[in-house]
């Protein structure tokens, strides 16, 4: 049985840089957590030296089937090698929006990489539905395009830009980990910083309001800037319980610090807003809310509604 407290997900791999805790430690801590792990240990070593000897062969896209039977294209990076290894890169978030979308929802995918949580949102809406994706890294951004193409998902609507407090332009950092890029943070050095570059930025608030609409969900996972695209929506956020959008956040301490953000700033906001916290169980059920624990710092999601959710 699994001893991660409520919302536990995934370990991002970074540390702050007063952790104690070795890289191979938190590496092997996050390889006995993996749903796929605890199923078959000898097949998921094997999953993981195969996914490194296929990108040590070529860097080209590999197309994939995902265990909610739709295949995408993904490239060499942690949320590729986790669908590779299980099927999903985030199954909790996923068996929760399995059963909280319907037909018809509009919905923003904010960090929406190569496009599983897009692809995933955009068939639980349908055609009368709507999902908004959002990616301003221009290698994930093409491998996003190519998966909605060939899908024929004509509901999904691809914004080549970063999503932030205001409309404007900032830095952003693609990183050799590509699932790790962001806006820019205030370190001025990176070791793992591939290239810098200035993107669009847009707010959702002003994004919707041109398109006189309003998101029933708005998905982030933005490592580490999410409290800047939830201030880009104050006026989404200020509608009433049942207009106001539903959050699915990523949270992870590390990346906020990274980012210089504080983690515990995001669910502070969002209660300055009447929202509700929650964190997701092994199943994607939602739970109170539960900090994650020192020192791991786990990567875990964050619910937000102001209805209850059971």
């Amino acid at each position: 049985m699994s001893t991660q407290p409520a919302g536990a997900g995934y370990y991002d791999g970074f540390e702050p840089p007063h952790s104690q805790v070795s890289s191979l430690a938190v590496k092997l801590e996050r390889l006995l957590h993996r749903e796929d792990f605890r199923a078959s240990p000898a097949r998921a070593l094997a999953r993981r030296l195969l996914w490194r000897l296929r990108w040590a062969i070529t860097s080209q896209p590999w197309r994939l089937a995902t265990s909610y039977g739709f295949p995408l294209w993904i490239g060499k990076t942690g949320s590729g090698a986790l669908i590779y290894y299980q099927g999903a890169s985030e199954p909790q978030a996923l068996r929760f929006l399995s059963r909280y979308l319907r037909e018809g929802m509009i919905v923003a995918d904010v960090g929406a990489h190569f496009g599983e949580f897009a692809v995933f949102c955009a068939l639980a809406v349908g055609g009368h539905g709507a999902v908004h994706a959002f990616e301003p890294h221009a290698e994930m951004f093409a491998l996003l395009e190519r998966n909605i193409a060939e899908l024929g998902l004509a509901q999904v609507t691809l914004n080549p830009c970063a999503v932030g407090e205001a409309d404007g332009e900032a830095e952003f950092w693609e990183r050799t980990e590509p699932a790790s890029s962001s806006l820019a943070p205030q370190r001025a050095a990176d070791r793992e910083v591939r290239r810098v570059r200035r993107v669009p930025v847009c707010s959702l608030d002003s994004y919707f309001a041109r398109r006189a609409a309003v998101p029933h969900l708005i998905k982030a996972d933005v490592e580490g800037a999410e409290r800047r695209v939830i201030l880009g929506a104050r006026e989404l956020c200020s509608l009433p319980p049942g207009r106001a959008p539903l959050w699915l956040l990523e949270y992870s301490v590390s990346a906020c610090a990274r980012a210089g953000e504080n983690a515990e700033a995001i669910t502070a906001t969002l209660q300055q807003y009447g929202y509700r916290c929650y964190g997701l169980d092994e199943e994607g059920t939602p739970r109170p809310w539960v900090s994650p624990p020192a020192p791991h710092f786990p990567t875990v999601h964050l619910i937000a509604s102001k209805q209850e959710l059971t």
